[in-house]
């Protein structure tokens, strides 16, 4: 495992979900979501530092599941990855907080497939950032 590849994957996938995020829940969503902000912290007692080491935390897991599991790494299967660890996040926090908090479940729902997609982003960073170095020679040729 390269030690610069894997950390300029896990920050342009961060990047890339800080950036899907705000637009997902700061322009697409927003209208639906100023109703659960009532269930929310307030917005001095979230931590900022915490929320990027979380996204930092989840890109480098993706990156180093990818680069262990994808096989073999070509876009089909990196996409692919990305889909289940979107499905898989998505059946554990967005539809599970259905089931928990009185929210709608078309919101449910629109986190669910936002969540889905941005995964499959994942997949095509860490394909394009990260795929093994015979996988990008042979594609070279």
């Amino acid at each position: 495992m390269s030690g610069w590849r894997f950390a300029l994957a896990a920050l342009a996938i961060s990047a890339f979900a800080l950036v899907w995020n705000g637009l997902v829940h700061g322009l697409l969503l927003a209208d639906a979501e100023t109703e659960l902000q009532l269930l929310m912290r307030p917005p001095s007692s979230r931590s900022l530092p915490l929320a990027l080491l979380l996204t930092v935390a989840i890109a480098g897991l993706f990156v180093y599941a990818h680069a262990a599991w994808v096989r073999p790494a070509n876009l089909k299967q990196s996409v692919g990855h990305g889909a289940f660890f979107g499905l898989l996040a998505g059946l554990l926090v967005d539809l599970n907080q259905f089931l928990l908090y009185p929210i709608p479940g078309s919101l449910a729902l629109a986190w669910f497939g936002c969540g889905v997609v941005e995964f499959c982003g994942y997949g095509l960073l860490a394909y394009w950032l990260y795929r093994p170095r015979a996988a990008a020679k042979t594609k070279a040729i």
